[in-house]
């Protein structure tokens, strides 16, 4: 030890209750022990860190970090209460040990004795910053095991209060979370919307024509506070949708909070959706349905269909001519770029007529089809998270991260019950896919198309894999080719009657708008 150093006092605590280890009492040892004749030391600052976690790295804390990168020429000799006040994670603590000793500072436990400045300092440290890491290892399995019991118990253990739940006071202490009646109505709506053929946008511009409350403002209206009015938009009614606390699943930062067994912890008995449920509409809104946008005032088919010499997509544009008159058209989007030869071009009156024409005429009586998969697709959803778990739990064992006693022994346990389950899915799903693919809704083509805008039929074509190509025949004639390769495969596998006439090995409509018509730009 130097004489007379410059110390810097680390004071930190986890939880402002303790008097044991409150600040003041750190400080004071730390001071006592500075002001010793055997020291004579001088205190130049204090790294105070309250509320702050000994499993958080010292070189990032808000109060002592600064003091490694910016401040580290001003202190000797770092001063601390107890080791396990600078870290209870030996890798850290090595670090900072590592750090002092090539910088020439020092590190000292003033009421353990500790100067890692001597030989025996440094090898009691090292001890009892392992003792230090498997005490945390304790107390997050200790938590944990409280959070399982008032899971049990069906008491709430998150913080702010989820779409569409209301808290329920328990008799014994806590809060139960049940439906909101209005709210889990609501959204029980938007889910058989999106299931249906409305747009995340198109749900927004509805509720907010409506003045229905966003969830934020509906609790501060519950509240008695004035209301912000913010409205609704289509990322809000998606981030609702897909958020696993509708399938009443615990999250933190986002992200499912799982058990022992690694299955996500329940937030409540009485969830908004079934978790398959959720999970199945969660995986079919994010891997089945168009990327843009439908709005009310958008066209029906402005990228759906596509140039068929270039297979761009083509948009829908305006033009309008000299004496007022206005014309809306498809176009395809290499039209200004010069890449494709014979860009296509074609009135939208003309294209969605003839779309409308393929599903009245050529689809109009035939039953509806739906896929049977829900059942595979949500199998396959949890035989995915399984397989997830079990790719995280081994590749933290194999890092070396698993160390302690009740880390090794959970880790087993989690990674016997998710083997378990993949085996347990594998099985399901192959069961399953040998099962009829396709079942009859109670509702023909032409019942579906006619009840639906412009926003909706578009989300009905791409659902329903309807192709539309636009291009020219060799006499110069703008052409559309409509298919539906779908019901190819739902006539193969059901057996489906198909009137004569019908092209049912490749369903296809075909309309030719002759040149002579008035075209915009042609």
């Amino acid at each position: 030890m130097i004489s007379n150093p410059r110390v810097l006092g680390n004071v930190r605590l986890s939880v402002m209750k303790d008097d044991t280890t409150s600040p003041e009492k750190q400080r004071a040892a730390v001071e006592h022990w500075a002001q010793g004749p055997s020291i004579e030391g001088r205190i130049v600052g204090w790294a105070e860190d309250v509320d702050v976690s000994g499993a958080m790295h010292p070189f990032k804390r808000p109060g002592l970090g600064p003091w490694f990168t910016e401040r580290a020429d001003e202190w000797d000799v770092l001063a601390v209460w107890k080791l396990d006040r600078l870290s209870r994670k030996a890798g850290h603590f090595a670090e900072v040990f590592e750090w002092c000793q090539k910088h020439g500072k020092s590190i000292v436990s003033v009421t353990e004795g500790i100067d890692m400045s001597t030989p025996m300092g440094k090898m009691f440290a090292q001890i009892i910053a392992a003792f230090a890491e498997g005490e945390l290892d304790t107390i997050r399995a200790r938590a944990l095991s409280g959070s399982m019991a008032r899971k049990a118990k069906g008491v709430w253990i998150g913080g702010v209060l989820p779409f569409g739940y209301r808290f329920e006071r328990q008799e014994d202490g806590g809060k139960k979370l049940i439906q909101d009646a209005e709210y889990a109505a609501l959204l029980r709506d938007i889910v058989e919307k999106l299931k249906g053929d409305w747009s995340a946008y198109k749900i927004a511009v509805d509720l907010n024509k409506r003045g229905v409350p966003t969830w934020r403002d509906y609790l501060r209206i519950e509240r008695g506070d004035e209301p912000k009015g913010v409205a609704w938009t289509a990322n809000a009614i998606r981030a609702i949708v897909t958020n696993p606390t509708v399938g009443g699943i615990y999250t933190y930062k986002g992200e499912p909070v799982t058990d022992d067994d690694g299955e996500p912890v329940r937030i409540t008995d009485e969830p908004l959706m079934e978790y398959g449920e959720w999970a199945f509409l969660v995986t079919d809104l994010t891997a089945n349905r168009p990327v843009t946008r439908a709005t009310p005032s958008r066209s029906m088919l402005g990228g759906v269909a596509v140039c068929e010499l270039c297979s761009a997509k083509m948009s829908s544009s305006k033009k309008t001519k000299e004496n007022g008159r206005v014309f809306y058209y498809y176009a395809c989007n290499n039209i200004n770029t010069g890449t494709c030869p014979s860009p296509a071009r074609i009135r939208r009156e003309d294209l969605d007529t003839a779309v409308g024409q393929f599903v009245r005429v050529t689809l109009g009586p035939l039953p509806v089809m739906e896929r049977v998969n829900n059942s595979i697709s949500q199998a396959k959803t949890e035989l995915a998270e399984a397989e997830s778990i079990l790719d995280r739990l081994e590749s933290d064992y194999l890092a070396g991260r698993i160390k302690t006693d009740v880390q090794v022994e959970r880790y087993w346990k989690q990674h016997e019950f998710q083997s378990a389950k993949v085996e347990r899915l594998r099985s399901e799903i192959k069961a399953a896919e040998a099962s009829p693919a396709w079942k009859e809704t109670g509702r023909t083509y032409i019942e579906e198309w006619e009840t639906k805008d412009d926003g909706q039929k578009r989300v009905f074509v791409q659902r329903h894999g309807i192709t539309v190509k636009v291009g020219f025949t060799d006499d110069g004639n703008r052409r559309a080719r409509i298919k539906m390769p779908e019901i190819s495969e739902i006539a193969q596998e059901t057996g489906l009657h198909v009137p004569d006439g019908y092209l049912w090995t490749e369903p296809e409509s075909e309309w030719v708008i002759p040149a002579r018509r008035p075209y915009v730009g042609g």
